[in-house]
């Protein structure tokens, strides 16, 4: 009975911090994370064959991020830049959307369409900061789709 009493005892204790860790990491997990913002001098690009409107739009972009830079017009991305892609990602079926890509040495907006563009640069527009007189734009991923992450990959 009393080596029953003290393994029951032990036991115990043991798993007083286990059950805190899993309380611990549930929480780190759940937390909500820091947006991280970068510097961007960097110009906004669209492909050489780009249509009026797509021009327009890049324009409006470019004013929105304060950027004294042209729209650069060239034949592909020249991954310093903000580049933009209409149309050029159409899956069937499926729903149209955009996708927004931001890193510190350059970006990507993909919208399958241009009413998908103007809903992209206002999502941007919206998350875009001034610091110290400079623009800023978050690092990472701005999407109107389901995002498949940590969260959704657990099996």
């Amino acid at each position: 009975m009393n080596r029953f009493i003290c393994c029951s005892f032990i036991l115990f204790f043991l798993t007083i911090p286990f059950s805190a860790r899993s309380q611990i990491n549930s929480e780190i997990e759940s937390a909500p994370q820091h947006t991280k913002y970068t510097n961007w001098p960097w110009p906004v690009a669209i492909p050489k064959t780009s249509s009026p409107e797509i021009i327009s739009a890049a324009a409006r972009l470019t004013k929105s991020l304060n950027n004294p830079l042209n729209v650069l017009q060239v034949t592909q991305n020249p991954g310093c830049a903000l580049w933009l892609e209409v149309g050029s990602w159409k899956p069937n079926p499926s729903t149209p959307g955009y996708l927004i890509l931001i890193q510190p040495g350059g970006g990507r907006i993909i919208a399958s369409n241009l009413e998908q563009l103007q809903l992209a640069i206002h999502q941007l527009k919206q998350k875009t900061r001034i610091h110290d007189g400079k623009t800023e734009l978050p690092v990472g991923v701005i999407t109107n789709y389901s995002l498949i992450g940590k969260a959704n990959a657990r099996s």
